[in-house]
């Protein structure tokens, strides 16, 4: 949960951005977006055998923006969520250098890649870069 923690402040910085959150709850509102959300999706030990050391996080960064506010146009949300995705593995890679060396501890960022929605929802526009953490 530190690592969360520690990940959540950066984003949360991140200018345009409305709320920033751990989970994706279910009750989001027009007035939560832009949104960021953090969402753990499995732990797994960084080397074979060894149960109590670093462990891996797969880690999935929702983002999104509302259409309904897009008054110029679809294109001008995706360069927005296209800038959102810069911004967010900027801050993620800072963080990962930062906290090794104020924490005197090991936190390896590593970026998989960004998906989209393919603009299946009528309200909003969701895209989600997926990471591995190791810490």
């Amino acid at each position: 949960m530190a690592v969360l923690n520690g990940l959540l402040i950066p984003l949360a910085a991140i200018p345009g951005v409305n709320t920033c959150r751990i989970g994706l709850e279910a009750n989001l509102t027009l007035d939560d977006y832009p949104i960021i959300r953090l969402v753990p999706g499995s732990l797994a030990p960084s080397s074979l055998g060894n149960i109590n050391g670093p462990r891996i996080l797969s880690l999935t960064v929702y983002f999104g923006a509302q259409l309904l506010e897009a008054t110029d146009g679809l294109a001008a949300v995706y360069a927005e969520l296209f800038r959102l995705d810069v911004a967010i593995r900027e801050a993620l890679l800072v963080t990962a250098i930062t906290a090794g060396l104020e924490a005197g501890r090991w936190l390896q960022i590593t970026y998989r890649d960004t998906v989209m929605d393919e603009d299946r929802l009528p309200h909003y526009k969701i895209m989600a870069a997926r990471f591995e953490v190791v810490g």
